[in-house]
């Protein structure tokens, strides 16, 4: 079973944890680590290394705001030493919700419904000919 830690600036993790409560309800299997202003990458990676001794025999997919930023390469680096691990970055609400009831899947495989069903949800009203 994999694990996802949902990673981000500014309180992303704690507003999509608020998020997600109100939608699916509390999600067992996720865990929420922000990085604020102010915060240094060693305080990120401390939070992230308490969160991973938690879930220490599971897969896990590391779900971050935006590629490049400081979640998204802290958790990279630690991904680099875990083949079965992944990160994904810039998905959206309903790529979180899916995922919330698929987490018996592999976290690449997670990866890849995530990328997949923010595609998929995409939308732009009135639609245009």
């Amino acid at each position: 079973m994999s694990k996802v830690i949902v990673t981000g600036h500014g309180g992303y993790a704690s507003a999509m944890q608020r998020n997600l409560g109100m939608l699916v309800g509390d999600v067992e299997g996720f865990y929420f680590v922000d990085f604020d202003e102010g915060d240094s990458l060693e305080i990120l990676q401390n939070r992230l290394n308490l969160v991973l001794a938690q879930i220490a025999d599971a897969q896990v997919l590391f779900a971050c705001d935006l590629a490049g930023g400081s979640p998204f390469r802290t958790a990279a680096v630690i991904c680099s030493a875990h083949p079965d691990w992944a990160v994904v970055a810039g998905i959206n609400t309903a790529a979180y919700s899916e995922i919330s009831f698929h987490l018996e899947m592999s976290a690449y495989e997670l990866a890849e419904l995530a990328r997949d069903v923010t595609l998929q949800s995409i939308l732009i009203y009135p639609p245009k000919e």
